[in-house]
């Protein structure tokens, strides 16, 4: 497996490719466009610091489908799948919607271990019936995953990130083998916050682990200034991602993934399209993909991803 950023102007370089399981573009999309190769092809409304640009993520040779209005691609370890749902109504039940059919398509296909979920809506922040729409999404993603989780399964890393436009897009990895999932000893899992925060939690890992081809993989989720489970130095973006970077850091050493890390890709979603303060360290060495964006707290301005990958 393999993820990279590539020019959105050059996509015709990816098409011929039967290794790619899926295409995500920002500051570019293709309207009406739905695959790109062999591959899932979407569009996400979230604008790049710099040119358009693709996400790829690559695996082995490829085979694709398309059923319950989900688009997929799997390579035999690793399935890529993803939605769009219209978000103009009620999302909690886009989002039952989204995630009951992907889990479907994922179980039909034989790769019902959840490892990493994206998802992205418009007016995360908007208020509908009385409750966030952001709170309303959790309610669904929990109502959607609870025969997944009943049966023993894994909740996945994952982002939750707010456009400006567009539907709910929700696209997900999966494999036939479960992952290891990873808690950051300074936060409280997500899952298990309080209900100040909503009358369900958000249903993800602060990471997931996993063993592909004599190498470990480690899918960081979206991540911010959050100890324990409360957001810290509101408004200051300096602050801020010293508190992220802090716990990102503490994420990997909980993984245990020896001394010859690598981050390979690293994602980061700031409030506004000012200036980013240097990342620190090996963060800065991976290729970084800046994108505006609504983090899921209001009071929050950056949110990073990344993903972390070692020898066995």
């Amino acid at each position: 497996m393999r993820i990279f950023y590539h020019p959105a102007e050059r996509l015709s370089e990816i098409e011929s490719r039967r290794d790619v399981l899926g295409v995500v573009a920002y500051g570019a999309a293709e309207p009406g466009r739905a695959w790109c190769g062999q591959a899932p092809y979407l569009g996400v409304a979230l604008s790049p610091h710099g040119a358009p640009v693709c996400e790829v993520i690559t695996g082995g040779m490829v085979k694709r489908g398309a059923r319950h209005d989900v688009r997929y691609a799997h390579d035999g370890e690793w399935l890529f799948a993803a939605i769009a749902v219209d978000a103009s109504g009620a999302i909690e039940a886009a989002a039952i919607l989204a995630y009951e059919r992907l889990l479907q398509v994922a179980g039909e296909e034989g790769y019902g271990c959840l490892i990493r979920a994206w998802q992205y809506f418009p007016a995360i922040h908007g208020v509908e019936e009385g409750l966030e729409r952001y709170r309303q999404f959790n309610r669904g993603r929990h109502h959607a995953l609870g025969s997944h989780l009943a049966r023993g399964g894994i909740r996945p890393a994952a982002t939750c990130i707010g456009t400006h436009a567009g539907h709910l897009t929700v696209y997900m990895l999966a494999r036939r083998a479960p992952g290891v999932a990873i808690e950051n000893p300074r936060q409280v899992a997500a899952y298990q916050y309080p209900k100040t925060y909503g009358p369900r939690p958000p249903d993800f890992v602060r990471a997931m682990k996993v063993v592909s081809e004599g190498q470990q993989w480690l899918w960081i989720s979206g991540t911010a200034a959050i100890v324990g489970h409360e957001s810290c130095a509101a408004g200051n973006m300096e602050a801020q991602m010293r508190e992220a970077f802090a716990n990102l850091d503490l994420v990997v050493a909980s993984a245990d993934l020896g001394e010859d890390r690598r981050v390979v890709a690293t994602k980061v979603y700031v409030r506004g399209a000012g200036p980013l303060p240097a990342l620190p360290g090996p963060w800065a060495c991976a290729p970084v993909l800046v994108l505006t964006g609504d983090i899921c707290r209001s009071e929050l301005l950056i949110e990073i991803e990344a993903v972390v990958t070692a020898g066995v």
